[in-house]
């Protein structure tokens, strides 16, 4: 659904597994040495298309905006999809010494995040679930944040000129 995200000729080794994490009341979630190592020193989180929070390497993210922004600004598509996407992302993002991140309050509120979450890695990107939501999903997933990801891809279908 989403505009390749891979920067051409990219090494980075994929966010892969899923683990068990907290947040804590102040927000931060740890994040283990795999994850931290491969999402680097700065990253994005977002909403992810059927409303958990996707964590993007700073590379992956900056290929990712480089594709959406080769369309026209006044393309009603692009500017849907940046709407739904970028307007809800936080990026410069970074780990604490103790390989903690704050997730940003509103991103918590969105994906309904409040203790126990599963971190799951998607490639090119990893996901994070309030482990109540991922059981939800899981029952179905075809039907699943259904409104969010059919306003997703009709955006960028407008967008690249294919809806």
């Amino acid at each position: 659904m989403v505009p390749e995200l891979s920067p051409a000729g990219s090494t980075m080794k994929p966010l892969m597994g899923t683990e068990e994490a907290i947040i804590d009341a102040k927000g931060r979630l740890l994040l283990s040495k795999k994850k931290r190592d491969r999402l680097g020193d700065s990253f994005v989180i977002a909403v992810g298309h059927p409303g958990c929070l996707a964590i993007y390497p700073e590379t992956v993210w900056n290929g990712m905006l480089a594709d959406i922004m080769q369309y026209e600004s006044i393309n009603d598509g692009r500017q849907q999809f940046t709407r739904l996407v970028l307007g809800l992302a936080e990026d410069e993002l970074r780990c604490d010494g103790q390989g903690r991140v704050v997730v940003p309050q509103k991103l918590r509120e969105l994906a309904k995040l409040t203790k126990e979450v599963l971190i799951i890695g998607c490639g090119e990107r990893a996901e994070i679930w309030a482990r109540e939501e991922w059981e939800k999903y899981n029952e179905n997933p075809d039907t699943y944040g259904q409104q969010r990801r059919n306003a997703i891809a009709k955006a960028l279908g407008q967008m690249k000129g294919t809806a």
